[in-house]
């Protein structure tokens, strides 16, 4: 068998490459990650890997897709919002006759934590998505926010409120469905960052609770009542 290479960014998993492989430990069931895959495969997504089965220690063999995953970088141009939205919505278009989603009575598969770091990119563009371990049935719009959360990286100081506004819009846009708006989108946002903050702290991530109380704090502040207008008086601030 071919080197193995360890690859970065597995907060829960060991991760490595072997060959034009990827090979990943198992911590909990997810053949309906894997059936996932499969379905992707058979409905022509080439925007995910291929599972390949169990390796002789029982680790998730999966095709390896070139390019680079951004763990650290942000800042992303419009071009590269646009193409990410865009990759969303055909994997979500994908996901709609997956068996499990049409039994739970749901829209897709959320991929549940698709963030730049789960992305591969190939010249500057992002193409591939990855770590589809939390995937489950569930709403476009539930999806949608939380990607729209971590892609903009709301609550980063380098932009305004009306900026980040605008680019929000610019990636509702590419995604392009008409029942996910800005509207909706500023309402599930607080949602989504809250639930990152109670996840974190049954954790015991102090660094990642506070992380994501902030955006959520910024995010009520400058896109939720900005897009929902609440009628309270501003505060008076010296």
């Amino acid at each position: 068998m071919s080197e193995e290479i360890d690859l970065p960014g597995g907060q829960i998993n060991t991760v490595v490459r072997v060959g034009d492989t990827v090979r990943r430990t198992l911590r909990w069931d997810r053949a309906q990650q894997h059936d996932l895959l499969r379905h992707l495969e058979g409905v022509g997504f080439e925007g995910a890997p291929r599972f390949l089965g169990l390796d002789a220690e029982g680790r998730e063999t999966l095709t390896f897709l070139p390019g680079h995953v951004p763990y650290d970088t942000g800042g992303f141009t419009d071009a590269q919002l646009a193409a990410a939205a865009r990759l969303l919505r055909r994997y979500h278009d994908a996901t709609t006759g997956f068996a499990p989603v049409r039994e739970a009575g749901a829209e897709v598969m959320c991929h549940n934590d698709w963030t730049p770091a789960n992305t591969v990119f190939a010249d500057g563009m992002p193409y591939g998505m990855i770590d589809f371990d939390t995937a489950a049935p569930g709403t476009r719009l539930w999806d949608l926010a939380y990607s729209v959360w971590t892609w903009l990286d709301l609550g980063d100081p380098d932009y305004t409120g009306a900026e980040q506004r605008r680019r929000i819009g610019l990636f509702l846009a590419a995604y392009g469905h008409p029942d996910c708006t800005l509207q909706h989108v500023a309402g599930y946002l607080p949602t989504r960052q809250a639930g990152v903050v109670r996840w974190a702290r049954q954790w015991g991530m102090a660094a990642g609770a506070e992380w994501a109380m902030n955006a959520m704090e910024w995010t009520l502040e400058h896109v939720t009542e900005q897009v929902h207008l609440n009628g309270r008086p501003p505060i008076d601030r010296p």
